[in-house]
């Protein structure tokens, strides 16, 4: 019986599969918080380029109307993909400082937005008789897995980018 017992001590075969099995759990539990922490990277980067869009595109024009500003929410969807767009909230906004340098909103298009707080830019970032096109894009975020995030994670971006052609971008009727 001790014979038995030395020669399954000294016996190596199958010692692989051992630690494969020991360390399997590890890695499969890294590689999926992998994953997870770059489709995180994915969506931010993807919201923050949504909003730079909006803004640049808005910023491009002499004059916009409810179709365009409409247009442009709507083709800035592409941006988010492949997350889903079910929680995206996206808002265009024309703030102008006047000659004492008191900023006001010129005009504002929303798709799915539901914040209350009205569009801003910082404080000092508008002088005397210039304007702004202001975007905010707001993204509720599942995880895939849930393994290691919140169960939503909110990501909110502004951008802010001066009209190109003109002193202010106007809104006309269609």
């Amino acid at each position: 019986m001790t014979r038995f017992l030395k020669r399954m001590a000294a016996d190596r075969q199958g010692a692989a599969a051992v630690e494969f099995a020991l360390i399997f759990p590890m890695l499969f539990v890294l590689n999926i918080g992998a994953a997870e922490a770059l489709q995180v990277y994915q969506v931010q980067r993807n919201v923050a380029h949504m909003a730079a869009v909006m803004a640049d595109i808005t910023a491009q024009s002499r004059t916009v109307t409810d179709a365009d500003l409409q247009d442009i929410l709507s083709a800035s969807l592409s941006i988010i993909h492949p997350f889903p767009r079910t929680s995206l909230q996206q808002r265009v906004t024309s703030l102008s400082a006047n000659s004492t340098g008191t900023v006001s909103q010129d005009w504002t298009a929303k798709k799915d937005y539901s914040g209350s707080a009205p569009a801003s830019v910082p404080s000092g970032y508008l002088g005397a008789n210039e304007s702004v096109i202001v975007t905010d894009v707001v993204y509720d975020y599942k995880p895939t897995f849930g393994l290691f995030l919140p169960e939503t994670i909110r990501f909110t971006r502004h951008a802010y980018s001066r009209p190109r052609l003109t002193q202010k971008v106007e809104k006309v009727a269609s």
